[in-house]
This record gives structure tokens, sequence and C-alpha cells, in this order.
């Protein structure tokens, strides 16, 4: 777990974090109550086989923060995955459930994506971002996005993708096709912004490409950074499988493919996929918003390197890409 997470967790858990018994968790949720309506019967159908070395008052709080959606019936055979659920619950409350969707394929999900919310509050941050700038004129970086604080925290990375995209349609899409293709878990999404330096190979610069002082030339883009939290670590694999069929421009005029598709979808994962791409993604973070930059491993060096000057929280990830999105990143185009 980064450092950051453990600090966070640290300042906002304090005294939850003392909390390692199923008993004492649910003191702490204050359903006590809850567990005498439980009877032997709905214990064991929501702990599902698991617990079974727990005594029966231990194992009735597992079934209640079961339930509650704090635990997984897997997580109650181990007290280290109790504290980690716990913890994770805890971070959730700062920053995961502001941005909460709704499940996928359902109608309330899509009725949501229509009212994200806009990018006004990140482009205020104008000194981060004139600093941000400056490295990409220096070649420091090729690339960035913006994006809220700590937006992160509270995610299980066993069963969650972190896309990025610039169209709401696209969005909308992409979540229904996953409930038709049997993927399930939640979908959570926020405004983002992203700039990265624009390639001669690509022809004639559009609306959306900003000459800077001196001379560089950058794409400012308005996007949405969108977590899915699958019901299982691997239905992650599965929704690689879907994107890569139905949302990867591999044709100028692809049919089949849902609106908006690019030709390097950019999602990644924050622990290894089979097929995927080891990469490092650098944060540097001001009080309110934190930009990470995408960086293959040899560069992560001399990248660091060269920001060793700013006085910026920085934190390093390890974190797993998708092949097209690599390719991006070594200078390619499709």
């Amino acid at each position: 777990m980064p450092v950051l997470v453990l600090l966070i967790i640290s300042l906002f858990i304090g005294p939850y974090a003392q909390a390692t018994t199923l008993l004492s968790i649910v003191d702490e949720l204050s359903l006590r109550a809850l567990e005498s309506t439980f009877d032997a019967m709905k214990v064991e159908s929501l702990l599902d086989g698991s617990g079974k070395q727990l005594t029966m008052s231990e194992r009735r709080s597992a079934a209640v923060l079961v339930s509650a959606g704090i635990l997984r019936p897997s997580d109650v055979d181990d007290e280290s995955s109790v504290i980690t659920a716990f913890e994770r619950f805890k971070l959730a409350s700062i920053a995961k459930n502001d941005h909460l969707m709704g499940p996928f394929g359902d109608a309330v999900t899509l009725s949501r994506l229509d009212k994200i919310g806009d990018h006004q509050e990140l482009l205020k941050e104008k000194s981060f971002i004139n600093s941000l700038h400056e490295l990409l004129s220096k070649g420091v970086i090729t690339g960035y996005d913006l994006r809220k604080a700590n937006i992160s925290a509270g995610f299980d990375p066993r069963r969650t993708l972190t896309y990025s995209h610039s169209s709401v349609v696209h969005l909308k899409q992409l979540n229904a096709l996953l409930k038709s293709e049997n993927i399930n878990g939640l979908l959570y999404a926020a405004p983002k912004i992203s700039a990265f330096l624009f390639r001669d190979e690509w022809g004639v610069p559009g609306d959306n490409v900003a000459t800077l002082k001196d001379g560089t030339r950058v794409v400012n883009g308005r996007e949405w950074v969108v977590f899915f939290e699958f019901d299982t670590a691997a239905a992650k694999h599965d929704f690689h499988q879907v994107v890569t069929r139905y949302a990867k421009k591999d044709d100028e005029n692809e049919q089949g493919l849902i609106a908006d598709s690019w030709w390097q979808p950019f999602y990644y994962s924050e622990t290894n996929i089979e097929g995927f791409e080891h990469i490092n993604l650098i944060l540097l973070r001001s009080d309110t918003t934190e930009a990470t930059l995408t960086v293959l491993r040899d560069k992560v060096e001399s990248v660091t390197a060269a920001l060793s000057d700013q006085s910026l929280d920085m934190t390093i990830e390890d974190v797993w890409v998708n092949k097209p999105f690599y390719r991006f990143l070594q200078g390619g185009y499709k």
C-alpha cells in the first residue's frame, strides 16, 4: 500500500485501525442490534462456507459485516483481510463515495453520468498547471492528468481498473455494454484535465492544441477518470477483452464499435493482469489536486531526478497498462 495511503489511514481512521476483531468493528459501526435478527441459517447463507473456525458470536458479526457490504465472505477467514477491508471502507468516505455513479447497466448510473460535474475547480489550479506546463516545455515529462487529490483512495486494487476518456457518450455505452456481457460491478467517475505533447506525425493540430511561450505544442483535454470496481478480480480480464473487441479502433472507419472509441484506450491496474505491461505512475500533489504521470520503467529514474527540485509531494506506484497504451508511451500512434 503506498506511503500516502497509509498516512491517510492514520489521519482519518485513527482509533478505527485498532478495531482488529469482527466484534469491535460491528460496535464501531453501531450494528450490534442488527445481529439479534440474524439466525443461524441466515449467517450460514451470508458467509457461504467461510469462517468455520470462528465462534458463533464472531460468525454472526461477520455475517452482519458481509450484509453491510464491508466484507466479502472470502475476507472472513483472514484477519488481515478483515482489517484491510475496514480501512478501505473508512478511506471511501473521504474520496471514493463522492464519485459513485452506480452499478453497471443500471438506469440510475446512466442518468448520473450526465451529471458528473464540470472541470472548473480543476482549471482554477493555475499555479500548479503552469508548473506542469513548464515541465512539458523542458521535456521533463511528456504529459500529465490532473484530478482531485487522493481520488483513488478506498478502492480494492484487486478488483479495480482505472479508465480515462473524453466522451460521456462513450462511458454511457461502455457502462451498458459491460452489463450486456454479464460483467458486474460499480462505476465511479469524476472530471480530470489531460495535457500531453503534440507529435508532428499527427498532422494538422486541432483546436485543442495550445502553443506554449517557447513554441512547445500541447494537446489539452477535458476528460473523465473512471474507476470500474468489479465484483471479482477475474472480471478485470473480461473487461479488457470487451474493450479490445468493442471499444478499440483498429481502422479509421471501423464498424461495430461503441461511440468515440480510441486507437489506444487508456486504462491501468494496480495489480498485474496477464498480457499487460508494467510501468510506473508518478503522482505529484498540491493541496487539493494531483497530477499523474505514466512513465516507462526505464525512464523513471531520469524523470524523478528532473523533478527533484520541485516543491511538490511525489510518490511512485507500480501499475500495469494494456498493450495499445504501452505502445503510445513508446511513441506509437495505433
